[in-house]
């Protein structure tokens, strides 16, 4: 088994509530670390994994010469030397790990003279770290890579981007290869199989170079379906060799940020989001018409990506987004479960849910789907004003568990939350569904002041449910801290021509029940 397994989550076990009490019989959510990581300017997480002994890995992006770094790490200087940016500046990745009681094991930069930044992390048996995301020319990939040569283009505020992947040792003292992907800007996302190897989202803006023919030899889709696409491909372990791509497009955009799953077969799974009408779909899948603006869309492709073994669309007349950030989760019987959000009231919303219809402004929308693409369960959920989501997990009851940010002081709570009540601006909220989607298992916020947002999660074997984000103030709870304080260089919109919207320090937490 992997470390760090996203096939499918772990049993998480929450205050039962009966005739209005709190059970006695099990305990209460309690916060067993939580912390501030960062340093002058601005950084964010966007993803975290835990592996089998409870240490905690953190990604993300930093602006701060001064981000907390350990001793012999593979790169511990800030470089902001090159001349491909654009108005976000310099930025570096940053990769943290904790123990299962949240010291702080080692912590390091990667990046190059440009803007660099990492969106999706995993960890193999062995316990190295696999780092996915953005990166500038001069990232410092190596010579036998499959792709060592830049490929990338005009990524706006971020200036010249090409997608990345990165091998690091256990250690976090060195990098064991890494890759510059395809011609897209980013990778946003990341799986790896239990033989190490390693399966990417990738894209193609539409016109210039292509990746090599070679890739996509007995593809699913071998070349582009015109516009912008999305598509995947598959590493080997060594970093050396493409075993095989695939591009999943139609003939209008597919915005270029998919996402990507695997199951217990190597089965793959794409979620994207798509202006196309003309994308492949299945009998018996959901939806197998373009509904209109943006639909989301999920593939889900044969392990040697040649067929494709369900399409579907998901979306109504408005705009749905098929991934903003870890927005898929599979789980031990091969069911793909979706989190986005939408803005009108037209959503399949099916009978019994929590919240069949739209409450606010824009509301979360969690959805079901079986192993043929049909839907199961589909279910609003917020408050009267904005509720964004990432990261969710399924375990293997069929409960689902995510995080996200509202600004909604109404956002349904169970009465054992750890925070009752919205603190400020926006707040961090965990959310777990029970299976049918007919209730809530848990709901909190968690937050100050300031504008705290979760951008990922993680659901360990034992239960415990894990968030990483951002706080662009004081505030943020702290339990047993590395970091008890906000170190400084917060903002709000205006960093957003940073592509640190809202940023200010790392959050991390750990909740156990």
């Amino acid at each position: 088994m992997k470390l760090c397994d996203r096939k499918s989550g772990w049993p998480f076990i929450v205050v039962v509530i009966c005739s209005g009490l709190v059970s006695s019989a099990l305990p209460a959510a309690e916060i067993s670390f939580s912390t501030f990581l960062g340093g002058s300017e601005w950084e964010h997480a966007r993803d975290v994994c835990v592996d089998d002994s409870g240490n905690v890995y953190v990604v993300g992006g930093t602006r701060s010469s001064d981000f907390p770094t350990t001793e012999n790490a593979l790169q511990t200087v800030h470089e902001k030397s090159g001349d491909k940016i654009g108005s976000g500046g310099y930025c570096d990745v940053f990769v943290s790990k904790f123990d299962a009681s949240g010291t702080l094991i080692w912590s390091t930069l990667l990046g190059g003279p440009n803007y660099d930044r990492a969106y999706a992390v995993e960890v193999d048996a062995a316990g190295n770290v696999y780092v996915a995301g953005r990166a500038g020319p001069g990232f410092p990939v190596t010579k036998d890579a499959f792709q060592p040569d830049f490929q990338g283009d005009d990524g706006g505020i971020y200036g010249l981007q090409n997608g990345f992947v990165a091998k690091i040792n256990p250690e976090g003292t060195a990098v064991v290869w890494a890759s510059y992907v395809g011609v897209g800007l980013l990778c946003r996302d990341i799986a790896v199989d239990d033989d190490g190897d390693v399966y990417l989202p990738t894209s193609y803006p539409g016109n210039g170079a292509m990746p090599p023919k070679s890739w996509f030899e007995g593809a699913f889709q071998p070349t582009p379906g015109g516009g912008a696409d999305c598509g995947a491909l598959k590493v080997t372990t060594d970093g050396r060799h493409v075993v095989w791509a695939t591009w999943l497009g139609g003939s209008q955009l597919e915005v270029p940020n998919a996402g990507i799953r695997i199951d217990s077969q190597k089965n793959v799974y794409i979620n994207m989001t798509t202006e196309s009408a003309d994308l492949p779909t299945t009998p018996g899948a959901h939806d197998r018409s373009h509904n209109g603006g943006k639909d989301a869309y999920i593939a889900k492709l044969s392990p040697d990506g040649k067929h494709l073994l369900y399409g579907t669309y998901f979306g109504s007349a408005g705009n749905e987004f098929g991934n903003s950030t870890h927005s898929m989760a599979i789980d031990q019987n091969g069911n793909a479960y979706l989190v986005n959000s939408s803005d009108n009231d037209e959503m399949p919303a099916t009978t019994g849910v929590v919240q069949p219809h739209l409450k606010g402004e824009r509301n979360i929308v969690v959805t079901k789907f079986s192993p043929e693409g049909a839907l199961l369960h589909c279910t609003y959920l917020g408050g009267s004003n904005i509720d964004g989501v990432d990261g969710v997990y399924a375990n293997d009851q069929g409960e689902v568990y995510f995080t996200g940010t509202t600004s909604s002081a109404d956002f349904p709570m169970t009465p054992d939350a750890l925070q009752g009540k919205k603190s400020g601006d926006n707040d961090v909220i965990v959310v777990s569904l029970k299976s049918d989607f007919s209730g809530l298992k848990f709901a909190s916020y968690l937050g100050g002041p300031s504008y705290d947002y979760g951008r990922s999660s993680f659901l360990d074997k034992h239960g415990s449910f894990y968030l990483v984000g951002s706080t662009n103030g004081e505030g943020w709870p702290t339990v047993q801290a590395v970091q008890e304080s906000f170190a400084g260089g917060g903002g709000g919109k205006e960093l957003c021509y940073q592509g640190g919207c809202h940023a200010g320090d790392v959050i991390v937490m750990k909740i156990t029940f």
